[in-house]
């Protein structure tokens, strides 16, 4: 299409999309920007460039596009084709502004199905029968999700709660799917249906709350939601912010640290608030004994610092902490996930030397299943969190290897995470007041051995009592929350919906 016709903005902008799935991102970028000329204000490829330039580590002031015009794009614009996760991890882009892009997303891409009538209404009486819970997601898989959720779900009390989990997304056969149809009492796919059909299914089940994994991540379906095929709707986990539609989401799954008050405002949703902390968690388990550090990459002395975050989530200003961090720590080096675009690695190599840092001192971790690479875990000795996105799993996979996690809360859901992780382990002394104080203490640390390794004890003794890897403690918290939902949604009362730790809910 480009060679007949090269002012073709929507072909420019489909061949940078699939240059960037085949990992060719600065071919991809050009075509973006190319599309861009051509058609400046169209969201979609703004929003794509944005989100490719941060998996690229692409931070050059004097390049586009900025920030400020998606920003912008989403104030102006009528309609927007581009789910807003990406502001999630954008300091320019408050809780508000997260708020107001959902919203422009959920009525430009749902609109139809917003105005049809619901397929439920009122909820039912749960009265002498199991309150019916489904889990609709596409990561029943080897994926994040199940990592922290399947072992909460088994362990749901089937006396009180009846558990559908409904899958879409490409079929699977791998363990974590295994587990996930093991750990429910019905197991649906629904990947060959339409959103309609994948409703009405739900609907048909009778649902009673119906809780969303997805979210506006990748192989999301709010379309489903957007039917609302059950009476109560939750999102949970997988997206870390508001849908900004009520209609798709009745409540938010969060805690009281992560969603303050004050942030009430900034979601479409009600808030749904557990007594410890929002993330759910496997039980402890002995992992495999950690290889050498010469095996991965990492040198005999020094110490090491981690952030196993995708590369999106970091930008120059979190740069400049880390690499004054390193500048006051001799002989540091840190220790980073393997880049989704491998050009990453010499572009925060470059940005490093900007910063005085030496290339070498950055240290890329190669891609390894999962047991493996939380046994290599337990070599870092400080992991550091990533603002204004914090770190979600990798936060409790630190944590679970016994290494401390440092931390400051920020002014968002997203940016809260860390610091509901922390309180939940048990661990106040590794959250900061802000990131100046975040620095100065990873520093201290870096340079104090005995202050390290009095933090790493206090870690592995406190750890075993906390609530945060306790699903059985966990699930009994949730269907709780569940049925105080239920209860709510029946009452008609609007606004926040908490259980205590003694169990105790908000009347509804």
């Amino acid at each position: 299409a480009i060679q007949h016709d090269p002012g073709h903005a929507l072909a420019w902008q489909k061949l940078g999309a699939l240059l960037a799935l085949l990992k060719r991102g600065h071919e991809a970028l050009h075509c973006y920007r190319e599309a861009l000329r051509l058609d400046p204000s169209d969201l979609k490829t703004l929003g794509d460039a944005l989100f490719l330039r941060r998996h690229l580590a692409d931070w050059d002031p004097g390049q586009g596009p900025q920030p400020a015009q998606l920003l912008s794009g989403f104030a102006t614009a009528t309609r927007s084709d581009f789910p807003p996760m990406l502001l999630l991890a954008m300091a320019e882009a408050d809780a508000p502004a997260q708020l107001r892009a959902a919203a422009k997303f959920a009525r430009s891409q749902w609109a139809p199905a917003l105005a049809r009538p619901p397929l439920a209404t009122r909820p039912q009486d749960p009265a002498g029968r199991r309150l019916r819970v489904g889990y609709l997601s596409s990561d029943f898989r080897d994926h994040a999700v199940s990592y922290l959720t399947v072992e909460t779900i088994a362990a749901h009390d089937r006396a009180t709660v009846e558990v559908f989990l409904y899958a879409h997304g490409p079929p699977r056969n791998d363990a974590w799917r295994r587990s996930a149809v093991e750990a429910a009492d019905h197991f649906v796919e629904l990947g060959a249906l339409d959103d309609h059909a994948a409703a009405r299914r739900i609907f048909d089940d009778g649902i009673d709350v119906l809780v969303d994994l997805n979210g506006y991540t990748q192989e999301g379906r709010p379309g489903i939601l957007a039917l609302r095929p059950a009476a109560v709707i939750a999102t949970w986990l997988g997206y870390v912010g508001t849908l900004g539609e009520p209609r798709l989401a009745d409540f938010v799954i969060s805690d009281a640290v992560a969603t303050p008050p004050e942030l009430e405002a900034c979601f479409s949703e009600s808030l749904a608030l557990m007594p410890h902390c929002f993330q759910a968690n496997s039980r402890l388990s002995a992992a495999a004994p950690p290889p050498s550090r010469a095996s991965q990459g990492l040198p005999d002395q020094g110490v090491v610092f981690c952030s196993f975050n995708q590369t999106f989530k970091l930008h120059p200003a979190l740069w400049d902490d880390w690499c004054e961090i390193l500048r006051g720590v001799p002989g540091g080096v840190l220790w980073l996930a393997p880049p989704r675009d491998p050009a990453a690695i010499d572009n925060l190599r470059t940005e490093a030397q900007r910063r005085g840092v030496a290339p070498e001192r950055l240290v890329f971790a190669d891609q390894q299943p999962r047991e493996q690479h939380l046994a290599r875990l337990a070599l870092a000795d400080i992991a550091l969190d990533t603002w204004p996105y914090n770190s979600g799993t990798t936060a409790s996979d630190a944590l679970r290897m016994g290494v401390p996690l440092l931390a400051f809360p920020g002014d968002t859901f997203v940016g809260r995470m860390a610091a509901s992780l922390l309180g939940a382990a048990g661990m106040p002394e590794c959250i900061g007041r802000d990131r100046s104080q975040c620095v100065a203490h990873a520093i201290a640390l870096g340079n104090q051995p005995a202050s390290r390794e009095q933090l790493r004890r206090q870690l592995h003794e406190r750890l075993p009592a906390s609530p945060l890897f306790r699903p059985d403690l966990f699930a009994r918290d949730l269907e709780r929350l569940l049925a105080a939902m239920h209860a709510r949604k029946r009452s008609g009362g609007p606004g926040t919906v908490q259980v205590a730790a003694d169990g105790r809910s908000t009347p509804p």
